[in-house]
């Protein structure tokens, strides 16, 4: 099946990305006329297309993107109003060159820019790349993947944020900026959004605003509401997995006083649930047997699971920014809380025997405090300082367990032993920072900015592990036992023991200092040359995944230093923009994680290590042009290039040297292409059409095994994703209706997978996730 597979995929692959290129038809990533916050797109019924002036904050001030020098991809609101994206905020980095946030549901994104990321996905330990929602960081990354809906703009910014942005953005940093409140709205500034699409899937989205008192308190109240059935046929209980329930609703008041002071509130709620599980197992033999007889499905949408699988997640949070102007300069104070809340159960071993189930609850709450004073004006000289504070309390327990045989219901067949564990932690961080950012206009076309910040952070663990053991003549345990099999997580009766059975308290404070130093020439008008040195810290942590005493691990702090050139430029009025950047990261300390049986390990035991590398290294470049020849043709398109590669690493506790590796998710070559042409129909309206695709090199899912033929399920071969649609808007844009198709080829591929491989077990494969086949669906807006 797997040659299959690769065949059709390098034939589809080959096609699109020749014909793509034959007709210079460039990226999936945002249209630039889209991506534009309060600026106005060109207007397709002109003679010539009006220059598109993009306005981000990436700097903490309102620039055109042309003149920040540093890499940054802006997505506007019609990307997610009419385009269909956000589902899920892991969405955006698929429009991006060299990132990805590659998920299954609405979940967890695993979020990599440049090679950098996470491979450990628990929930304390925060993600690289910094995930901020109106200014404010949200640290877990589990409360990342919420909906992107009633938004101005999401801000991409690539490579180290550490002094403006602050925490973990050793990667990179996601900004998203929601629709405010308006004291002066338009006659499409409101709308209603109803989305219907395959596997019954539904989607109910508003933004409105109102003035409550002209000119002193507005409100703006928006929503979203997604009901989808579930996409695959799990053969052992008949059901349709993959169910997904997600419910958003977000409430601004903006409030003015005077012509110097305005305080913006905002508050959201986010219930999400699943129902169903999405993981199958693949088998490497040729008749597909993967352990105790069992062969599993080879249809990408069915799965087989006996245990339960589901989620239920409750999220809730706000920010407070108050803004005093004081002519010269602005003080801004910005106040954020989010809190988290999961409750979850699944099948761990993905199959109907019963080998392995789960099931967790945990808890985050965060509070963090930013004060930050901005100069004014358009001086040569301009500066902003400010103070930082996040405190962050984690609770988790997470039980597992392998039940007797006819307890519950499941394949008869299972060879495992009866086991119960269960660990418990509690986990605080808590920090504290300074930073400054001061740039000057050494002449008319050259500029200098520095920038820094000094972190203080503390982490605290307190760490236990119960686990079920067999009895020993000198250590005798009672055998694992239940009072009650359908809560089997809370009514364990039998003894703990053995090396499974641990804790730990551990305690670590570390201080950071990173910044920046950014030369850069306007060379001419509508063109920048700038240089960027900058040096991340990713705060330090815990390895609360560990199964045995030598995998509770301390992390260090990984350290990038990251040298950018890069070139932006813009062309006949603005018809052509052309930017290109060229990086070199040296990392020390990476974090990263090793999965699987360990052989200098206990036993070699199977499991989860964070831990750090020593040394690597990241090369590459990316190359983003848009171009509207003619009016209402709009084409982009976006290339990275990637090397990554492990220096030293040496896998702790005796294991494997691994230097050599390449990073995961980190593909060779990321792709987009795409276009969109208009056609003016005068008083009746116009029609868009519009295809995009994104083709991924090869990548790695895991650093260890990296074997693309004996263990090819772990990573992904090169594959495309093209999509298409077509919509009508009436003269006065006020209706749009569109028709979509995504996965257009209807691509297969592995949106993910997880080790399980083990031959002196009997294991012959490991679990895969198959990402979305061919969709359709049809959206209405209507703006008021």
């Amino acid at each position: 099946m797997n040659s299959r597979i690769e065949r059709r995929t390098r034939k589809k692959t080959i096609w699109l990305v020749a014909a793509s290129l034959a007709a210079l038809v460039p990226a999936a990533h945002a249209e630039e006329g889209e991506a534009r916050g309060d600026a106005a797109a060109a207007d397709p019924a002109d003679d010539t297309a009006d220059p598109v002036e993009i306005v981000v904050t990436a700097g903490k001030r309102e620039q055109d993107i042309q003149d920040v020098p540093t890499a940054i991809t802006a997505l506007g609101e019609d990307v997610f109003t009419l385009q269909g994206v956000g589902r899920s905020a892991n969405e955006v980095l698929a429009l991006v060159p060299n990132a990805s946030a590659g998920t299954q549901q609405h979940g967890r994104p695993r979020w990599w820019i440049r090679g950098v990321g996470a491979g450990q996905q628990q929930i304390d330990l925060a993600n690289p790349v910094g995930f901020y929602l109106d200014e404010v960081y949200i640290s877990n990354a589990s409360a990342t993947g919420l909906p992107l809906f009633d938004l101005e703009r999401v801000e991409v910014l690539r490579g180290p944020q550490g002094t403006l942005w602050g925490k973990n953005t050793t990667g990179g940093a996601i900004a998203v900026v929601t629709k405010k409140p308006s004291f002066s709205p338009t006659g499409t500034d409101n709308y209603v959004k109803l989305d219907y699409g395959s596997y019954d899937d539904k989607i109910v989205q508003a933004g409105v605003g109102f003035v409550i008192a002209p000119d002193v308190l507005a409100a703006r109240i928006s929503g979203h509401i997604e009901n989808r059935d579930g996409r695959f046929t799990n053969l052992f209980s008949g059901e349709k997995d993959n169910v997904i329930e997600d419910s958003v609703i977000r409430g601004q008041l903006l409030a003015r006083a005077g012509g110097n002071f305005e305080a913006l509130l905002g508050v959201h709620y986010r219930k999400y649930k699943t129902d169903g599980g999405y993981w199958t197992i693949g088998s490497y033999r040729a008749d597909g047997l993967y352990r105790n007889g069992y062969v599993p499905p080879r249809d990408r949408d069915a799965v087989n699971t006996n245990a339960d699988e589901f989620s239920d997640t409750e999220q809730y949070g706000g920010s407070l920014k108050l803004d005093w102007d004081f002519g010269a300069a602005t003080l801004t104070s910005i106040t954020g809380y989010e809190r988290y809340e999961v409750t979850s159960g699944g099948d761990s071993d993905y199959t109907p025997l019963e080998i392995a189930r789960n099931h967790t609850e945990a808890r985050s709450e965060q509070w963090s405090q930013e004060l930050r004073l901005a100069s004014n004006g358009s001086s040569r000289f301009k500066w902003i300082v400010g103070l930082y504070y996040f405190k962050e309390d984690i609770d988790s327990d997470a039980a597992s367990a392998t039940l007797p045989n006819g307890t519950v219901p499941a394949v008869p067949g299972d060879t495992a032993s009866d086991a119960y564990s269960l660990t418990r932690y509690a986990h605080s961080a808590e920090s504290g920072a300074a930073f400054a950012n001061i740039g000057y206009d050494l002449t008319d076309t050259i500029n200098l900015t520095v920038g820094g910040r000094f972190t203080r952070e503390t982490k605290t663990l307190d760490f236990r592990r119960f686990s079920s053991a067999a009895s020993t003549p000198t250590a005798p345990v009672a055998a694992p036992s239940w009072s009650n099999y359908a809560q089997w997580w809370s009514s364990y009766t039998g003894g703990f023991g053995g090396l499974g059975t641990f804790a730990g308290n551990l305690e670590r404070t570390w201080d950071n200092f990173t910044y920046d130093v950014t030369p850069s020439w306007t060379v001419a008008p509508g063109h920048l040359l700038y240089f960027k040195f900058s040096h991340g810290v990713k705060s330090g942590g815990f390895n609360t995944a560990a199964q045995v005493p030598a995998a509770l691990q301390v992390v260090e702090p990984e350290k990038l230093d990251a040298f950018e050139i890069g070139y932006k430029s813009s062309w006949f009025d603005g018809a052509l923009t052309f930017n290109a950047t060229a990086f070199h990261y040296q990392y020390d300390n990476v974090q990263i994680n090793v999965v699987g049986p360990n052989p200098g390990a206990v036993a070699g035991t199977t499991t989860s290590y964070l831990q750090n590398a020593e040394e690597a290294h990241v090369n590459g470049a990316e190359f983003e042009l848009t171009a509207r020849p003619v009016k209402g043709l709009t084409l982009n398109a976006a290339l990275g290039l990637l090397d990554t590669k492990y220096d030293k690493l040496q896998v702790v506790n005796g294991g494997a040297n691994l230097a050599g590796a390449e990073f995961v998710r980190a593909p060779h070559v990321t792709l987009n292409v795409g276009a969109s042409y208009e056609f003016d129909l005068g008083s009746a309206g116009s029609i868009q059409l519009g295809a995009d695709a994104r083709y991924q090199s090869h990548q790695f899912y895991y650093i260890t095994p990296q074997d693309r033929t004996n263990r090819f399920l772990l990573n992904q071969p090169g594959y495309t994703l093209a999509n298409a649609r077509i919509a009508y808007t009436t003269a006065d844009d006020r209706l749009t209706f569109t028709v979509y198709v995504n996965n257009l080829l209807d691509e297969t591929y592995r949106n993910h997978a997880l080790p399980q491989f083990n031959a002196a077990n009997g294991i012959t494969g490991d679990t895969i996730q198959w990402g979305d086949p061919r969709t359709w669906g049809a959206s209405l807006v209507a703006r008021f």
